[in-house]
């Protein structure tokens, strides 16, 4: 059973706001909400509707931020100690959200994986240093108002994950924010053979696997054959491999999420096809697709997320922003279709 997590942080916010003014000038300031942010965010607690909706998401409607990792030891007076304390339960609870379900906490709440990585593992005293001189605070991912809050159609959660990851994405991309690009790609001196094994232990056909590997391309359909024998679930999805353009055109809100989750946790993903990326972004996409109720036959195979990644790196499809709702879109190049979201 998946952990939610947007009702609760809604709720914690909403009590903090209600205790008085000096807590609402805290949380504008340090907490990156607008006023229509808590506005947008109070109308939504009374619609339970809508809020069942939120809270069934597999990513959290914010986004964790910090400033520093490196913030040595100090002392708190009382006072400090019960606000900074209220705050790191805040925190430990993003933590939580994507440790129990699996997710990256780049997807999952805006997190990189160094930020993560210190705070979860952190002593008690340490995580109170970095909330209390790390800039720990919390920040909404994306335009809320765009959200369908939709539960009785999975199609619409799939809108609002990939609404709230292009939101990170457009953050992440601004200049001077990192966090983003932490998975490289298998290094050049691990043997091919294994890079192999891996790759189809991952279901992508035989084909793709040769291609990107160089070896011959009956070697590594012996090597699958071999894997077959002693773990039958390595079997490759059926199916075609599908041309890039047609898997956008067949599927374009599955292959616009694909990709936002690739170039989100793929390093140099214009340059080169991460393969190790590849993998690890069809993981979670389809993680993401089974937590709002798609089913497996709706998805993109792991061999089509491979075309559409090196389709990607190639520059036949890009994530341009629509010249209309100034949404991001997938669009192939040569031949540009209607955008997702306002179909322009």
């Amino acid at each position: 059973m998946r952990v939610k997590i947007n009702a609760s942080m809604i709720q914690m916010g909403l009590r903090w706001l209600t205790s008085g003014l000096r807590d609402f000038n805290v949380i504008l300031a340090e907490q990156r909400l607008t006023q229509s942010d808590m506005v947008w965010l109070s109308s939504l607690s009374t619609n339970q509707r809508q809020l069942n909706a939120v809270d069934a998401l597999p990513v959290s409607l914010y986004r964790v931020h910090y400033n520093t990792l490196k913030v040595g030891r100090g002392y708190l007076d009382d006072e400090e100690f019960r606000e900074i304390g209220n705050k790191m339960v805040m925190f430990m609870e993003f933590c939580h959200f994507s440790r129990v379900n699996q997710t990256s906490p780049i997807l999952a709440v805006g997190l990189d994986d160094v930020g993560y990585r210190v705070f979860e593992a952190g002593s008690f005293d340490s995580r109170m240093m970095l909330v209390s001189r790390g800039g720990f605070s919390v920040g909404t991912r994306c335009n809320l108002r765009k959200l369908r809050m939709n539960l009785s159609s999975p199609d619409d959660q799939l809108r609002d994950v990939t609404t709230v990851l292009l939101g990170d994405l457009r953050y992440f991309l601004k200049p001077g924010v990192s966090g983003i690009g932490r998975i490289k790609d298998y290094p050049s001196t691990m043997p091919l053979d294994v890079v192999a094994t891996e790759l189809l232990q991952q279901k992508l056909q035989p084909k793709l696997v040769a291609q990107w590997t160089g070896l011959n391309a009956d070697e590594v359909v012996r090597m699958k054959r071999s894997l077959l024998r002693d773990t039958p679930l390595v079997q490759s999805q059926s199916g075609r491999i599908q041309a890039p353009n047609k898997t956008l055109a067949e599927s374009p809100l599955h292959s616009l999420l694909y990709l936002t989750v690739y170039r989100l946790l793929a390093d140099n993903p214009l340059r080169r096809t991460n393969a190790r990326a590849v993998v690890a972004a069809h993981r979670e996409y389809v993680e993401l697709c089974r937590a709002v109720g798609i089913e497996a036959s709706d998805m993109i195979s792991p061999s089509n997320g491979y075309q559409l990644s090196n389709a990607m790196k190639t520059g036949d499809i890009t994530l341009t922003p629509c010249s209309k709702c100034k949404e991001i879109n997938a669009r192939y190049a040569l031949k540009p279709g209607r955008c997702i979201w306002c179909n322009h």
